[in-house]
């Protein structure tokens, strides 16, 4: 019986959780790989495990989560994770290097030099132009958190990888027209694993929730638009005044969003929750009467999808997004929704009243969609696919 072949992993966060490592470690296993990750520990001690995979953390060394994050800065030439690594290549022999995201491929490419082995990128975004929409200050972001650094390290590291893993169409496009080959490039998307991803989820009613419930979940930063909706809530209960805004996650923008909800006397129409764990999202989603995404399209978030999107489709949830480019297309393609201009919150309250005084199977439209294609099985063939065919 042949021995399976190892693949080595490298993340820069801390893992589990993290739905998109989770998907592809567990059909990896499923077809017969031996997984291993590299990945962060911020909180000493805390080391989940994850069935499918054996994990290896770069290990908290003091009481404080921050100086963890200094210390464990994910940042190939940081001795801790390289001589890690290097010494877990050496264990385990692998045949295959992973790497997520930017930050993890130049150490990903040193393992590839060292032990001879493909290296695949998976770019999960457009890191350089993330960095530029995060737009963080001070002196080690602006060495180590450069946009025009990273588009520079960016460039070179997608003509030395063996294969390039993205999430969206847009971005395979981006990457042919810098010269990639196409039959380099493969598109595995964030889409939502339907024999798991409802299991897994509290599914009880909320009960006390307003019965116009317009729900966003997830990181809550500048870049991801949700002064918009805020605000669109000001012109949105003229019509529907028992309509609720619920903002569910955590994040720096908390502060600017409550000051909004102030400056429009927005209370009882606006709520902000702290992050309930993914497990916990089910029995709002369930709840909500249109679910919503208003980041906002530039070069980033053009070139990247969000797991919540086809989260929300799954539960057959009309979705109201923001006109960037894979949003867009997925939307007005499926017909699960409306599509608003970026930043523009009056075309953003016309779009929602519209949808709450709507009948169009939006949300029906949605969960067919997510049946017929954009589900998790079909992106894992496309997954098990490349590696089978990768020496």
């Amino acid at each position: 019986m042949a021995s399976k072949k190892k693949i080595l992993m490298l993340s820069q966060t801390v893992f589990p959780p993290d739905i998109r490592l989770e998907k592809e470690i567990r059909t990896l296993s499923q077809n017969g790989y031996d997984v291993t990750v590299i990945c962060n520990q911020y909180n000493k001690g805390l080391s989940p495990e994850f069935e499918f995979c054996t994990i290896f953390r770069i290990v908290a060394v003091f009481q404080s989560k921050k100086l963890n994050k200094i210390i464990n800065f994910p940042l190939f030439l940081n001795p801790r994770y390289l001589f890690k690594a290097i010494k877990i290549a050496i264990k385990i022999r692998p045949d295959f290097i992973h790497a997520h995201d930017l930050p993890m491929v130049p150490l990903g490419y040193i393992l590839k030099i060292l032990f001879d082995v493909p290296l695949i990128y998976d770019m999960h975004e457009n890191y350089p132009d993330a960095l530029r929409e995060f737009k963080k200050k001070g002196i080690l972001n602006f060495i180590f958190k450069n946009p025009t650094l990273a588009r520079i390290l960016d460039n070179l590291l997608i003509k030395v990888s063996d294969r390039i893993i993205v999430v969206v169409e847009e971005n395979k496009k981006r990457l042919i027209s810098f010269g990639v080959p196409e039959g380099k490039i493969f598109t595995v998307s964030n889409t939502v694993d339907l024999a798991t991803f409802t299991k897994s989820l509290k599914l009880e009613s909320l009960n006390d929730e307003s019965e116009n419930l317009i729900l966003y979940t997830g990181t809550v930063s500048p870049e991801r638009g949700l002064d918009t909706p805020v605000k669109a809530m000001s012109i949105v209960i003229s019509d529907f005044p028992d309509s609720t805004l619920l903002i569910i996650g955590d994040g720096p923008a908390k502060q600017e969003l409550n000051n909004l909800v102030v400056q429009f006397s927005l209370f009882g129409n606006v709520e902000l929750k702290d992050w309930c764990g993914h497990e916990n999202i089910g029995k709002y989603i369930s709840e909500a009467k249109i679910c919503i995404i208003p980041q906002p399209s530039n070069d980033f978030i053009d070139n990247t999808i969000p797991h919540k999107l086809f989260e929300y489709m799954s539960f057959a949830k009309p979705v109201l997004v923001a006109d960037a480019k894979p949003l867009k297309r997925i939307v007005i393609e499926t017909k699960c929704g409306e599509v608003f201009k970026s930043n523009d919150y009056k075309d953003c309250a016309d779009k929602i009243c519209k949808m709450l005084s709507s009948s169009d199977d939006y949300g029906k439209n949605g969960r067919l969609a997510v049946e017929a294609k954009y589900n998790w099985k079909n992106d894992a063939e496309i997954l098990t696919k490349m590696y089978s065919v990768l020496k």
